[in-house]
């Protein structure tokens, strides 16, 4: 497990599976100043990173569980969503 050294911050991204949220995991996973990313997202990411905490959590109507661990990091990346490649007109 990778330890933050000091300086480095510790970052969520909920929704990291997406396409939006893969980007903002990709570019935190490779930033020096990212000491630990923890994820929140419904399937497996299926790959894993020195740096990388994956928590599957599938109902994002109660998160109270998620209270304690999302206390321990410095930011968080929202990116959960549905994106459909088009934009409704209305």
């Amino acid at each position: 497990m990778n330890v933050p050294t000091a300086g480095q911050k510790r970052l969520v991204i909920v929704g990291a599976t997406g396409m939006v949220g893969g980007y903002a995991l990709r570019y935190a996973l490779d930033h020096p100043s990212v000491g630990r990313v923890t994820v929140i997202v419904r399937r497996k990411l299926g790959f894993s990173h020195s740096k990388l905490n994956e928590i599957l959590h599938r109902n994002f109507a109660d998160c109270s569980s998620l209270a304690e661990l999302l206390s321990a990091h410095d930011a968080a990346i929202f990116c959960l969503g549905a994106y459909t490649g088009a934009v409704t007109e209305y």
